[in-house]
Order: C-alpha cells, then structure tokens, then sequence
C-alpha cells in the first residue's frame, strides 16, 4: 500500500493513536478492523482493490453506505456500527488537520450522527446467584475457576482487565488491593476482601505455577483470553441452570459479574459517585445504568411511594371527551 490513503492509515493507527493520542493496543486493534472492513467492503462493492483506493473519491456517501452494509449484509448491531463510525471519524478528524485540502470532504463525513440504540436491558446475576456459583464452585473443588469468578465479581474488573492481572498487580496485606489496568491504558486499584485474599492465597498455594507472571492461564499455559473467560463462565451456567431451573434466566457473559457488582452495590446504598470511581466510568452517566427501574432499590422505592399517592380524578367525562378533540385537532 503506497498511496495517499494507505500512508494516512498507516500513520493514523502507528504514530497518532499510539505516539500522540497514547490509545491502548485494544483500540488500536479495533481501529485496524475498522479499515479492514472498510477495504473489503471497497472492494467487493466496486471492485476497488487497497492499492488503488483514492482518498479523494470516499466522501459521506461512501461512509454511510459502508455503515448500512455493515448492518445489512453483516448483520452488525448498531452499537458495532457506531463504533466503527466512531474509528472513521476519528481517522478523518486527524486528516482534517494534516490534508488541508480535504478539509470540506473531512467536515462532512464528520457531520454523521450516531445511530439511536435502543437502551438495552443489563444482564446481571442476583445476589442469590451469586451465592449458588460460589457455593457450587466450592462443591466442585474447582480452585481455579472459583478464583476467576471472585476476582472478577468483587473487584467489578473487565475481562481484559482480568486476563491482564500479574503477580505484581496483587496487594495481600492489610490494605489488600489488586491493581488493575483498563481502558485506554487507566489504571486504578481497588479494595479487595478478606476472604478473596484468602481465597487467593489458596490458589496460588495450590494451584499456580508461575507462567509469565500472568496470575490466571489456560491448561496450556498461555495467558487466558476473552473467548476462554465466556466458556469459563457459560459452562458453569449450563451447569447451573440444570440444577436450578428457576434461577440463571437470563442471557450471560463475564461481563454479567461486572454489571452484578454494580448493580448490588447501588441497591445497598452505594453512591453512584463510589461505584462510578470503582469501576472506573469516566463518567457518571455510564453509571447511572444500575440506577434504573429494573433494579431492586428504585423498584422498592417507587412502590413505596406509589402506596402515598392519592390521585384526585379532576377531570369528567366531557371534559376528557373535549380534551381528546383538542388534542385530535392538534396532531393534524
């Protein structure tokens, strides 16, 4: 690739995001697949092959016809497609400022809006759930995993900020912690209980055995990644779901424990400001999903009110006739 716009890719996803911007090696792989798709929806739809892809030729149309092929003829969501959007618009923020002559082209694709998701429910366990995985763990004498699914619920880490935990990263005195390190390369310590402490010491003692410093890896000794962690996980699920076909009813990835952390600290009084630095959110506004209907704490408060509410009918029947005309009158 030695053209125009294969130099700006390059130099975008090498010396930008990585040298100025100081974006994770994460971010910098899902970028990478952005273009990657880009170029083969180029050239499956107008035979264009890499080599020959001119910059001056993509315009807005061009993006919002990749996005729809996206959805369409790879059944991506529309959270996958903002993201990829996202990535594009980011590449073409930093040609904006280094190809002056592509600025007008440039504003125009960055003009593209986002496309609505609709709010989707969380997935999380109940604190009982919680309770029976740990319990059916311990039944199964299965050390290894059960530290999985503990450290993972109670520090409310990602999966890649699980995976990613080394010996170093462990603080098992009295102030126990673990450090861990998130996205765009954030790091953030938190508190960690006694018995997890326990928990851990008893793992290492007699299960680990020291493979790159990694604190979990696989029966092959490599590092764990995420596919690993969502088998982990859904088999002891399956398992569960058998032995209790009441409980486990929802759909669940890792994912599920950092959303049941959250969501069990703010039904027990937890500050959102709290959880919000905990989990590390950059804002609190991503917090703000455990502070909704579905969860027990605002369920509880809203009927209790409800209870309190007297409800004055002040209008009759001919004026609730009249105000449905004027409102009829009003939608033409």
């Amino acid at each position: 690739m030695n053209n125009r716009f294969s130099k700006l890719v390059q130099t975008f996803l090498t010396s930008y995001i990585i040298g100025e911007c100081n974006y994770s090696n994460n971010t910098k792989a899902s970028y990478s697949t952005t273009f990657y798709l880009f170029i083969q929806y180029l050239n499956n739809q107008y035979n264009i092959k890499s080599n020959n892809i001119e910059i001056e030729s993509i315009n807005k149309d061009t993006i919002l016809n990749f996005l729809n092929w996206l959805e369409n003829e790879r059944h991506a969501s529309i959270s996958t497609r903002n993201q990829r959007l996202a990535a594009l618009k980011s590449f073409y923020k930093f040609v904006q400022t280094n190809e002056p002559d592509l600025f007008n082209t440039c504003s125009l694709i960055l003009s593209i809006k986002n496309k609505k998701d609709p709010k989707k429910i969380i997935s999380y366990f109940s604190e009982d759930e919680i309770k029976i995985i740990i319990n059916y763990l311990n039944s199964q004498k299965n050390l290894k995993y059960l530290t999985i699914i503990c450290v993972l619920y109670d520090t409310g880490a990602r999966v890649s900020e699980l995976i990613n935990i080394k010996i170093n990263d462990l603080n098992l005195s009295e102030n126990a912690s673990i450090k861990l390190h998130g996205k765009g390369n954030k790091v953030r310590i938190v508190p960690i209980s006694k018995e997890l402490v326990s928990l851990i010491n008893k793992y290492l003692k007699e299960v680990y055995i020291n493979y790159n410093d990694f604190l979990f890896y696989s029966n092959q000794k490599k590092k764990y990644n995420r596919k690993s962690i969502n088998y982990i996980l859904n088999k002891i699920v399956q398992e569960l779901k058998v032995l209790y076909p009441l409980n486990f009813q929802r759909n669940y990835s890792p994912h599920s424990l950092r959303h049941s952390k959250g969501t069990h600290l703010y039904n027990n009084g937890t500050p959102l400001l709290y959880i919000k630095d905990f989990l590390g959110h950059s804002s609190v506004t991503t917090t703000e999903i455990y502070a909704t209907p579905d969860s027990k704490k605002q369920r509880e408060q809203i009927l209790n009110n409800a209870k309190e509410i007297k409800i004055k009918n002040k209008y009759t029947n001919k004026k609730k006739d009249d105000l449905d005309n004027w409102l009829k009158n009003n939608m033409k």
